[in-house]
């Protein structure tokens, strides 16, 4: 697309001439345009029409930078016109800098961080996948609790080796739930850490039932608790 054609004649507006009051607006706000912007930013003073000739006139005559990107013109005063900045300006430029960079910063920190947890959510069990895991630990829970009671009723004097032996069952099913305890909490604090409102009450919403919630320790003796009931 080819650089808009510039205007046989000239057209006046309210506030004067079209090229006066166009490059008078590209001074005052220094910040690059395309004809659109400016047309809508002058509130209709110029006509459309008019505003994309006068800007491509006063690119030829060197009077503002135009430049083409893809199908679309964007122009900008010409710093060398404009009035130099007073000190007290720079001081406060650089101050938006410094800000500008810190928030930068802060930002990249941020997309790091959320980088990070993702990847450990990825690699971690999906949410189908923790409840299919949970149902099974809570029917192996069951059928030792069963067994537990049968044990408990059976007149007949455990053995040391079949004491030892569900011992050793018991601390590994603990390890378990420690360690899937340890998985859920983990996934939960990194899924919701940004999200707003209680966590515990959008736990109690989605219907999640914690060890808390139902009353259960892992590090509590299930034969002692048996033996009470």
């Amino acid at each position: 697309m080819g650089k808009p054609k510039k205007p046989a004649a000239s057209a006046t507006s309210a506030s004067g001439e079209p090229q006066d009051v166009v490059l008078t607006y590209l001074r005052r706000t220094n910040r690059p345009y395309s004809a659109v912007d400016v047309f809508n930013n002058l509130k209709g003073e110029i006509g459309k029409t008019i505003v994309t000739k006068t800007l491509a006139q006063l690119v030829d005559e060197q009077t503002i930078h135009g430049k083409q990107y893809g199908k679309q013109w964007v122009y900008v005063a010409k710093q060398d016109e404009l009035p130099a900045p007073s000190q007290d300006e720079l001081d406060t430029m650089d101050e938006r800098m410094e800000a500008l960079k810190a928030e930068v910063s802060a930002v990249k920190d941020e997309i790091k961080q959320s980088q990070s947890t993702l990847n450990g959510l990825e690699s971690s069990l999906t949410n189908d996948q923790i409840v299919d895991r949970l149902r099974i630990l809570e029917e192996e829970n069951k059928n030792r609790a069963a067994r537990l009671n049968k044990l408990r009723d059976n007149p007949v004097q455990m053995s040391s080796e079949d004491k030892k032996r569900i011992e050793t069952g018991l601390e590994s099913m603990r390890t378990e739930w420690r360690k899937r305890k340890r998985m859920f909490k983990d996934m939960w604090d990194a899924v919701t850490e940004n999200l707003p409102g209680d966590r515990k009450e959008l736990m109690e919403e989605i219907g999640i039932e914690t060890d808390e919630s139902v009353g259960l320790d892992y590090n509590e003796d299930p034969v002692a608790r048996f033996m009470e009931s």
